[in-house]
């Protein structure tokens, strides 16, 4: 799903994520497992992602350009689950929900 409101959603989840996480090395989306809106007095995106550990230490400028880490060793892959938040009217987004395995 090529939806823009989503792209901007998982972004904001991967840079809390990221900002919240004690690893040196940034992580991004290796790939989207589920993803669905909901409308309610904003947009709810309820998306599961699996994450993988990149090559590039924090912070990350241009994170979709950072390679995943392939040493055995270095590799982490996560699944992830994020609700976003947005009412894209007032300019307001936030993670509601961060929980990964």
């Amino acid at each position: 799903d090529n939806d823009e409101g989503l792209q901007r959603a998982l972004h904001f989840a991967m840079s809390e994520y990221n900002r919240a996480s004690n690893d040196m090395y940034s992580s991004r989306v290796v790939r989207v497992i589920s993803a669905k809106r909901q409308i309610v007095s904003g947009i709810k995106y309820i998306m599961e992602v699996e994450i993988g550990r990149t090559t590039c230490p924090k912070p990350v400028v241009d994170l979709q350009s950072c390679a995943f880490h392939d040493a055995p060793q270095m590799a982490k892959r996560t699944i992830c689950n994020f609700v976003v938040y947005t009412v894209p009217w007032q300019n307001e987004i936030k993670l509601t929900k961060s929980s990964c395995q």
